[in-house]
């Protein structure tokens, strides 16, 4: 460690992956590009994240804190790595932490005035400057015409999760400009953070509970392996040809630096070379123009170097049933689970019951198996709508001028049935496009203050992964919640007493006896309850000591038998 790597070797090793191992194994030489980011591509996406998109997150917070990596990304053309848990320093747990943020509320230098919010971010984690040196600090400013698109609103939303903010006189959003005029000798009142989470991470994954209930980890960062899952999940969903990577919005934010001399775009980029630049960015001069001595048509340049030129969100998002029924009878498939059945009734013979052949041989093997099976069909499935994707943006050319020859023009409207009202409400406030310097600064305030309220509420408002395709959303589930002791008798009682579930998730209705009990025993209830547990159906406050008397509780009272 720390010595020169030997130049010889290097040289030999250099000659080995270059000719030998290339020309053996038929290495592609070649380079795959991705179209980058520019703004409209990510007011699409932010507003498609935020009110359209039926993709699951384990909590509301996963998905906020996804549109805001993307947002700082392109702000500041900080690689992933800088904001969240880079994969090359997995044991670390370092990312953005809220020591990293200054947040201001400033007297404006135009309109002496008028308050507003401004932040400063420090980026300790730049590529090869991993918290060594003076670290850059990229400042952001409200942005009132799209607040969907504001980071400094994102911030002060995992602030009030947190419980972050130093003062104790900051309870509600509308708080924070009640009580930071600005004092006349100064420009700006200063929004300290407490002590106590300072050195706690901003961006955070999300892990199971003891009961199996998605929680927000209090400590451990979200990983890059994980924004990445999320990011090609999302653009498949927003109707992307190529998901890519969440290198694209890097690469967005660079091609918007073009202007800037060399010593300051690798200070921005966190370059060591100027060189490096040039990968990060396409051909976007309009070189036809220029020879022609015409203007250059940058309306259709920009366009034509960005990722929504090709975007169709009718692309095909789950197999369809007959698909489902191939991979079935996939013969690798099958073996395994002919495989899997016969080791199962051989344990049943042997033992009576799968739950008594634990600890044994056979049920490890079985157990293998079953992994076996689910990694297969997981394998077959994500295979064959790769195929299914990919064939739709080969063809949608073909299919487009079909109907079009047929006078029946293709339509497409996403399909919303899934989505809560609240999505939508804040998709409605945060995405106007509109001209701030036009609009009044109370009316601005105001729909601040409103959209930083609905985000606290949708955080109350979660649906677990199992129901997310199952219940269609609506607003007329108070009067069940009012009466859910005479319905109760298929509903799960631990999701009754969950006040952070959508009220339809919590008054789920499952099909049979059966399916409620397997659903049940994912909440890994204890067997005793030392403290007591009271029964978590409304209006019941029995205490209860054991997962048996617990049950017994369910059965005589409620009618529920688990």
């Amino acid at each position: 460690m720390g010595q020169i790597f030997d130049y010889d070797l290097r040289r030999r090793i250099t000659m080995l992956v270059c000719t030998t191992l290339t020309d053996e194994y038929e290495l592609e030489l070649g380079g795959k590009t991705q179209p980058s980011m520019n703004i409209d591509d990510l007011l699409y996406t932010t507003h498609h994240l935020v009110g359209i998109t039926n993709v699951w997150f384990p909590t509301v917070r996963c998905r906020q804190q996804h549109s805001t990596l993307r947002k700082m990304m392109t702000s500041t053309s900080a690689r992933p790595g800088t904001l969240v848990e880079s994969s090359g320093y997995i044991r670390q747990n370092d990312a953005l932490l809220w020591k990293d943020i200054e947040l201001y509320m400033v007297k404006h230098p135009e309109h002496p005035t008028c308050k507003v919010l401004l932040m400063r971010v420090k980026h300790r984690l730049n590529k090869g400057r991993r918290n060594r040196g003076v670290a850059p600090v990229y400042t952001y400013t409200e942005r009132n015409d799209n607040l969907g698109l504001c980071v400094i609103q994102d911030i002060l939303e995992y602030a009030f999760l947190d419980n972050a903010f130093a003062s104790q006189h900051i309870k509600s959003p509308r708080d924070i400009w009640l009580y930071t005029d600005i004092p006349g000798h100064r420009q700006s009142t200063p929004i300290h953070f407490k002590d106590s989470v300072k050195n706690i991470l901003i961006l955070r994954r999300a892990v199971k509970d003891s009961e199996g209930n998605w929680i927000t980890h209090p400590t451990k960062a979200l990983t890059y392996a994980r924004a990445q899952e999320d990011e090609i999940r999302t653009s498949r969903s927003a109707g992307f040809k190529e998901p890519g990577s969440l290198y694209k919005y890097r690469k967005g934010a660079a091609a918007n630096l073009r202007h800037l001399d060399e010593h300051s775009r690798n200070q921005v980029m966190g370059h060591r070379r100027g060189g490096a630049f040039a990968y990060y960015v396409q051909i976007r001069d309009d070189t036809q123009s220029a020879f022609m001595e015409t203007p250059a048509r940058d309306a259709l340049l920009k366009l034509s170097s960005n990722a929504s030129l090709t975007r169709d969100a009718s692309a095909p998002q789950e197999l369809s049933k007959q698909e489902k029924i191939n991979i079935e009878l996939n013969p690798e498939l099958k073996n395994l689970r002919r495989k899997c059945a016969e080791l199962r009734r051989d344990i049943i013979s042997k033992y009576h019951q799968i739950q008594k052949a634990k600890g044994s041989e056979q049920f490890q093997q079985l157990k293998h198996l079953q992994r076996q099976v689910r990694a297969t069909r997981k394998r077959l499935s994500t295979q064959t709508m790769k195929v299914r994707y990919t064939e739709f943006f080969h063809t949608v050319g073909n299919q487009i001028i079909d109907h079009n020859f047929r006078g029946e023009p293709l339509k497409f409207e996403f399909n919303q049935n899934q989505i809560i009202p609240e999505r939508t409400t804040i998709a409605q406030l945060e995405f106007k496009n509109r001209n701030a310097d036009t609009v009044d600064d109370t009316e601005l305030l105001e729909d601040r203050i409103k959209s930083l309220e609905l985000r606290l509420q949708l955080h109350r408002l979660e649906i677990p992964k199992q129901l997310h395709t199952r219940i269609s959303i609506d607003t007329t589930v108070s009067a069940e919640l009012q009466a859910v002791a005479v319905t109760a008798s298929l509903m799960c009682p631990v999701c009754l007493g969950r006040t952070s579930l959508h009220p339809r998730a919590r008054t789920y209705q499952y099909a049979r006896k059966d399916t409620l009990q397997k659903h049940f025993a994912t909440h890994n209830l204890s067997r005793s309850f030392f403290s007591g547990r009271s029964c978590d159906i409304p209006d019941c406050n029995k205490s209860l000591h054991s997962l048996t008397q617990y049950k017994h509780h369910q059965a005589t009272e409620h009618g529920i038998e688990l």
